[in-house]
């Protein structure tokens, strides 16, 4: 008896055992399973036409060819033309070889007297584990295993044209860094994924070692171009040496593009966290040393209309620690492959010349006299470094495309906090009407435009229809009545793994987090707006200075810096720039040298001054926790689990209503922005472990000032709950 199979199951079970072995093959017989089973695939909705501007669409709208053919098309990318073909093992018979790690082994053994085999063989044991695999056959696998899944869940993939072409040509002759954004797992499969599609090099990437004990996932990213290091490796200098040289040759040789996430991790909270220089300062040392005449770095943002992780992302942030990365945890998230998840758009910035960019800062002849086993940075180069990754980090998000949906989430936070303004007005149990909701998204949709932030708003529809759409793609977390009044839909209360939050408090802020991550991806086109209507809108007199203005603009900012992206030297430029916007909006209005505040407290700026209210009102809850408990030292985890339970309290009473507080990254980075005021000091103990010191009058000084901006309950109120829980927080503690 003969049995037809289909191509696509041949496919997957060829490209398995060619490419990874009879290990894969098992793991892809069940992806084929389920892709190939019956049900048909999603087709692209009219919202997602072919082509938008400069993007264009590559997942739906090829020319009459299947996904088979299509990941077994001719593959022709660009190569660098001073590449010296290798194998992926050459790579790391190359780095064993080199100076620096030959100097390396030495010293070590001179210092602490272990055998040089013994090191040699730790250092061949660390590039194994380390090193990548790329082949085509695990790129091509990918390219239609993805293609399958991928036009099950998503509308349509977007990338933008305007700079691929220039970006093929710059990988002929320089070696090129890929930096996009990192805001979900996806995001290093998508580029990939990307590159086979557009023609362009598939790029080598850093990815974290715990993906490797996926049974057989982790060999297929390895072959897919992943190369592993260990999330921290402190003081290990055999181990940092490696690294170094392993990113360095793949630099100097232009193997492949380099791949790697500036932040160091995902955002959780879906905004862009403080720049990571370990991976860039080693790419950039070949530069430096004159080794290559020049670098390109490519900036790129990558947006979601629905994360695939929303709720994870929610319940981490709340201190439920994240599912270990394991194939059968894969295997078991497969019914995401029966949702909607909108549109994902993918876009390359301009590349930036490092050669340009440094001209006037660095003197790479500082090098020429030092041994090349040396491996430093000059002042110079470190400050350089520092000012490319924020600029790379701010190139990002202003290539960020929104959707809709961060506009509807923005509002619906506001409407669910009480006193809060049009739509906002309405209690929660009352839920939004559709026509007013609109018409709140169609205002914000024009402030978003009006001070430079980009959307996917499709053309020809109205805003009505547009609402309608989005709603439907995030109808786990809303519905729409007959009556057309949307809801938050209710969260089951969750047993909670955190002893600060009661089930019904992990349940409300999950729904409340969850929104708060799509608001999160618009605020860095507000910030500097925000930053000036809070001081607008909490102002008692008649009108304010620009003098007084730009003094607590930039208290916010040094305060705020760990929660949002800041060039220091820019203060006067973006006060200026924000202020000219604000008043060509009419959003404030100024005579003279003041800001007349009652005509300035308006629609726009009240708005925009509850969107960053959170934030502060979490920094004073802090504040007022560290003031009231009389301690030497903390630690930063005590501090932050003390004041989260603090504001569960706070909450639970009513005092507080805003639940995104509850997030420890937000308390993290509260606490490292008091660090970096001098409300906190960094010492290190009698133990010798590091730990914070308090200093209660620079912390009542913050506190007063961020009461003088955002309503916040009194000090007796909070001092009164602090001294209810001390006892079972000092416990705890």
């Amino acid at each position: 008896m003969i049995r037809a199979i289909p191509s696509s199951k041949f496919f997957l079970h060829v490209c398995a055992k060619q490419s990874a072995g009879w290990v894969l093959g098992d793991f892809c017989r069940l992806v084929a399973l389920q892709l190939c089973s019956s049900g048909s695939i999603r087709r692209a909705m009219s919202f997602s036409p072919k082509r938008k501007g400069t993007y264009e669409e590559i997942l739906h709208h090829r020319s009459q060819q299947s996904d088979v053919g299509w990941s077994l098309r001719s593959y022709t990318p660009p190569q660098y033309r001073y590449c010296s073909p290798r194998r992926p093992i050459d790579v790391g018979t190359a780095v064993l070889a080199s100076p620096i790690i030959r100097h390396t082994v030495l010293q070590l053994s001179e210092e602490d007297g272990s055998s040089v085999e013994r090191l040699e063989q730790e250092a061949e044991a660390i590039v194994k584990e380390m090193g990548h695999d790329l082949g085509m056959g695990a790129i091509r696998l990918f390219a239609f295993v993805l293609s399958k899944a991928w036009r099950r869940i998503y509308k349509a993939i977007y990338v933008n044209s305007e700079h691929l072409t220039k970006l093929q040509g710059l990988c002929k002759d320089y070696p090129v860094l890929l930096l996009p954004s990192h805001r979900s797992y996806m995001d290093f499969l998508l580029m990939s994924y990307v590159c086979f599609a557009v023609n362009l090099p598939v790029p080598v990437i850093t990815a974290g070692a715990d993906f490797m004990s996926m049974k057989g996932v982790g060999s297929l990213l390895r072959k897919s171009g992943a190369f592993f290091i260990r999330r921290q490796f402190g003081s290990d200098k055999l181990y940092w040496a490696i690294f170094t040289e392993y990113v360095q040759s793949l630099v100097r040789n232009g193997d492949a593009p380099v791949e790697f996430f500036l932040e160091g991790t995902r955002s959780r909270a879906q905004k862009s966290m403080g720049p990571k220089l370990g991976c860039l300062s080693a790419a950039l040392e070949p530069y430096f040393k004159g080794e290559v005449a020049d670098i390109y770095v490519v900036p790129i943002g990558i947006s979601y209309d629905r994360l695939l992780e929303e709720t994870l992302y929610a319940y981490e942030l709340l201190g439920v620690p994240k599912p270990k990365e394991s194939t059968s945890g894969l295997l078991k998230a497969r019914h995401v492959l029966s949702g909607d998840y909108g549109n994902i758009h993918v876009s390359f910035n301009a590349p930036i010349s490092v050669h340009e960019y440094f001209r006037a800062g660095v003197d790479r002849s500082v090098h020429a006299t030092l041994p090349r086993y040396m491996s430093s940075h000059s002042v110079e180069e470190v400050a350089c470094t520092q000012s490319l990754a924020v600029d790379v980090l701010l190139q990002q998000q202003k290539a960020i495309v929104l959707s809709p949906w961060s506009l509807v989430a923005a509002i619906l936070l506001q409407h669910s906090q009480p006193g809060g303004m049009g739509v906002a007005e309405r209690s929660q149990l009352e839920g939004v009407g559709v026509a007013e909701l609109a018409e709140e998204v169609h205002w914000l949709k024009l402030q978003l435009e009006n001070f430079g932030g980009r959307i996917n708003w499709p053309g020809g529809y109205t805003t009505e229809a547009i609402l309608m759409d989005t709603l439907t793609v995030h109808s786990d977390l809303v519905s729409v009545s007959n009556e057309n009044r949307v809801y938050l839909k209710h969260v089951d209360d969750v047993k909670s793994k955190n002893a600060a939050l009661d089930p019904v408090t992990m349940a409300t802020a999950v729904r409340h987090l969850t929104l708060a991550l799509y608001r999160n991806q618009l605020l860095h086109v507000f910030q500097n707006l925000g930053l000036v209507a809070l001081v607008v809108t909490g102002s008692q007199e008649n009108e304010i200075s620009l003098e007084d203005l730009y003094k607590k603009f930039m208290f916010l900012r040094n305060l705020l810096c760990k929660d949002f992206i800041f060039r220091p030297c820019d203060v006067e430029k973006d006060f200026n720039g924000v202020l000219l916007g604000m008043k060509h909006t009419n959003a404030i209005v100024q005579e003279n040298n003041h800001i007349l505040v009652a005509p300035s407290v308006n629609k726009c700026t009240v708005f925009m001054s509850r969107m960053f209210e959170p934030f502060l009102v979490a920094y004073w809850v802090l504040c007022q926790f560290l003031l009231t408990h009389n301690r030497a030292s903390w630690k930063i985890r005590d501090i932050i689990e003390g004041t989260q339970g603090l504001e569960a309290a706070m909450l639970n009473h009513g005092m507080l209503h805003h639940y995104e507080i509850l997030s420890l990254e937000l308390l993290s980075n509260a606490v490292n922005g008091l660090i970096h005021c001098g409300a906190i000091c960094r010492e290190k103990a009698a133990n010798g472990n590091p730990s914070l010191l308090a200093k209660p009058f620079e912390l009542s000084k913050v506190a007063t000032e961020i009461a003088s901006m955002v309503t916040v309950p009194t000090c007796d109120d909070a001092a009164a709950y602090v001294k209810i829980l001390a006892v079972p927080l000092s416990a705890k503690l």
